[in-house]
Formats: C-alpha cells, sequence, structure tokens
C-alpha cells in the first residue's frame, strides 16, 4: 500500500520550509513562483492526499497581477511609479468586485516558469503587464487555463482582451500642441529596444508630421538606450556629431526625455530657450524636472481598471464572450519645458 507523503516530506524534497508548503497548498500569497511550482509538482507526482479534490484545484477570489520584466530597458527603479500606478487601479477595482489582487514579478521572460505559475495559482483570471513584451511572447500564453486580460501592449490578433494607451491620438494630441505653439522642425527621440508602444508611437509622429505639414527629416530622428543613465549617455554621444538640432525634441517616454534633457543641459543648451523638450507618461519625477517636462499623461489606473472590469466579466461569462480591444487616450500637461515661440511672435 502507497504512503500518503506528508507536508514535511514534500518541504525537503522541494527544499523548502513546512511553512511554505502549508502556504502554496492553502492557496496562499507570498511564495516566489518557481518553489510554488516546484512544491505542486512534488504535491501531484506523488498523490498528496487532497490534491484532486482540495485547495490544489479550487479556484479563490483572486487575481493576480503579473509583472513580467523582460530586459529591464522599459521596467526598471525609474518606472516604479508607473507599475505602482497599474497596480493601484487594479487593487481598488478587484476590491470593488469582491476579488483580492495577488502581485506577482517576474525578472525574466521564461515562459514555462510564467504559464506554470499562473496555471497553479488557484487565481479566477490574471492582469498581465504586457509591457516588455511582443506579440510572440503573448503565444506562449495560450497555454495558460484561466481567462487572462493584457495591459500596455496590443495585439489584434491574439485571442485575448487588451486594454492599452491610445499611442496615435496621445501623440497627435501632443503634435497638435507643439504646432500650436509655433513649433515646425520637430525631432523625435526613440527607444533602441524595439516595443510596441514604442513603434505606434513612432508611426503616429511620421504620420502626425505630415498631416500638419511638417518636413520630416530622417537627421531628426535619433535613437537611444530607454534607461535614464543610456539616454543621457547616448544623447551626450549624439550631441558631439549633431550639427543642427530641431526646435523641439519629442520623446517617446518621460525617462528618456529626462536623460536627454540632463545631457542637452551639460552640453550648453538652454531648455526651452535653445531646444525644447517633451515626452510621454507624465511620470511624478517629471513635475519636478529642471525645467519640468511637457508630456502625455494616460491614466494607467483608468486602464487597469478597465482591464479588471472586462477579466471579472470573462471569469463570469467564458469563452463565449467577444474579446475586447480597448484604448484609452492621453492629454497633454503642460509645463516648462517647450517654449511658445507663437507667442514671441506676436509680442
Amino acid at each position: 500500500m502507497k504512503k500518503n507523503i506528508t507536508i514535511t516530506e514534500i518541504a525537503k524534497m522541494a527544499e523548502v520550509s513546512v511553512s511554505t508548503v502549508s502556504l502554496v497548498l492553502n492557496g496562499k500569497t507570498g511564495v516566489g513562483p518557481a518553489a510554488r511550482e516546484r512544491v505542486l509538482r512534488i504535491a501531484r507526482e506523488h498523490g498528496y492526499k487532497g490534491t484532486t479534490d482540495s485547495g490544489l484545484n479550487r479556484r479563490h477570489k483572486t487575481i493576480l497581477f503579473v509583472n513580467i520584466v523582460k530586459h529591464g530597458h522599459i521596467l526598471n527603479m525609474n518606472h516604479q511609479a508607473f507599475v505602482a500606478d497599474y497596480i493601484n487601479g487594479a487593487q481598488m477595482e478587484a476590491s470593488k468586485k469582491g476579488y483580492s489582487l495577488e502581485v506577482a514579478v517576474f525578472d525574466r521572460f521564461d515562459p514555462s516558469e510564467i504559464t506554470g505559475y499562473v496555471n497553479n495559482s488557484f487565481a479566477s483570471g490574471a492582469v498581465i503587464l504586457g509591457t516588455e513584451l511582443d506579440e510572440a511572447d503573448v503565444e506562449h500564453f495560450l497555454k495558460i487555463h484561466i481567462p487572462l486580460v493584457f495591459i500596455d501592449i496590443f495585439c489584434p490578433f491574439m485571442p485575448y482582451d487588451f486594454v492599452d494607451m491610445n499611442n496615435a491620438s496621445s501623440v497627435y494630441n501632443m503634435m497638435s500642441y507643439l504646432t500650436r505653439m509655433g513649433h515646425s522642425e520637430i525631432g523625435i527621440v526613440t527607444g533602441r529596444i524595439e516595443t510596441i508602444n514604442f513603434q505606434q508611437r513612432l508611426d503616429a509622429f511620421e504620420k502626425a508630421m505630415k498631416h500638419f505639414g511638417h518636413k520630416l527629416r530622417k537627421d531628426m530622428v535619433f535613437t537611444v538606450e530607454s534607461t535614464y543613465e543610456g539616454a543621457y549617455e547616448d544623447m551626450r554621444t549624439l550631441l558631439k556629431k549633431q550639427k543642427e538640432l530641431p526646435s523641439v525634441l519629442f520623446c517617446v517616454n518621460d525617462i528618456i526625455a529626462l536623460g536627454c534633457m540632463r545631457a542637452l543641459k551639460e552640453a550648453g543648451h538652454s531648455i526651452p530657450n535653445d531646444i525644447s523638450v517633451a515626452g510621454y507618461d507624465n511620470l511624478p519625477m517629471s513635475a519636478m524636472a529642471e525645467p519640468p517636462l511637457t508630456t502625455v499623461d494616460v491614466s494607467k489606473r483608468s486602464i487597469s481598471t478597465k482591464a479588471v472590469r472586462i477579466l471579472v466579466q470573462r471569469i463570469k461569462e467564458g469563452s463565449g464572450m467577444p474579446y475586447e480591444k480597448t484604448v484609452i487616450g492621453g492629454e497633454v500637461v503642460e509645463r516648462g519645458s517647450v517654449r511658445n515661440l507663437i507667442g514671441e511672435e506676436e509680442a
């Protein structure tokens, strides 16, 4: 007769504490994805009593918020407030709907680790922060058995719900504002690591330049690292070679904009007197820059709130519900980093 394995034996085999095993088997939070998957695998393989009819297969009223750092060029220490806004919105909406929110952070993109964790999480559904993912990455999530909603990424042909920023309308709003301020020589600074959002913002920039009748110059399209230090160092190098600059630089996110501002000022350029700078994201630090950064604000809380609403509906209705592809627009936050050339002409 086969002996039932005990929690103590599972802990020894999984190389974790007994309390960790207890947390996992009872569907509690506070255990890393690798350890959780290891405990569940051992419990199942050795026929732990209750594996098939207890908490191991019972879905709790929990929603996962999964933050995946694929390369760290966008989701890094400088973007903690960016991620926190998403989590806060999801937390508040989940609570209203009667769900708890569990946050899981993966510091690398290991599809088997992530899918294994989510499938064994006891969660009813998950919100996936896909900032650094691409469409090929999203395909790996087809192995997951619970409803998913992706945010900060948009893949129109994938069989999932997506809630993202409306990059096209948001960039148009910024370009309209810069044009009203008298700028026609507009350059763009994008990230060296391509993301879906960065590409959409670049595409929207090019279309807006044409729409407003501005000449798009290839020598006014700059590429830098997406981190603050990387953008600063790359812009320093570019400024040594670049003989001519536009009247304004539109940067595809605030971190890049702040790094470029530092490099410009060190090179002797006054902002906005010599050159204006605009960003995208409206991070808290942007308001504290010198000068404060003009930027695009898209409510991250609105995005994650909408995602949780869709997810709860998907949990209730299942696959019979049509997939939603939702985009939320942004508005320009006017600060001191953009010079008003029209006002000077009128004066």
